[in-house]
């Protein structure tokens, strides 16, 4: 538990909400474009979370923008990178289904 009280106290609690934020929407937006066409091939599955990542971007800079006091970047980056983990998701997932057939 410590370690995991240190990353916080180092990266701070609103990045990684920013980082869980931006992943959590991505990952929602990218499945339902996934599930709602069961014929995408391997590149287009992975390039669907493009849409999610798109999303999360303009959100992202939307909130910064009109919302804060002062637009942090860093917050939008954070959204970002959790939006690649969403892309490796999917990317782990189309891996499976070629192994798997």
């Amino acid at each position: 538990m410590k370690i995991l009280d240190d990353f916080l106290a180092k990266v701070g609690t609103d990045k990684v909400l920013h980082f869980l934020g931006g992943g959590f929407i991505c990952s929602l937006i990218s499945f339902v474009v996934i599930l709602q066409e069961p014929t995408l091939t391997w590149w287009q599955k992975i390039s669907a979370v493009t849409i999610g990542a798109v999303f999360v971007l303009v959100i992202s800079i939307l909130k910064e923008l009109l919302l804060d006091d002062k637009p942090d970047w860093k917050d939008v980056w954070a959204a970002m990178l959790g939006s690649l983990l969403v892309y490796l998701a999917v990317a782990l997932g189309v891996w499976f289904e070629f192994l798997m057939n």
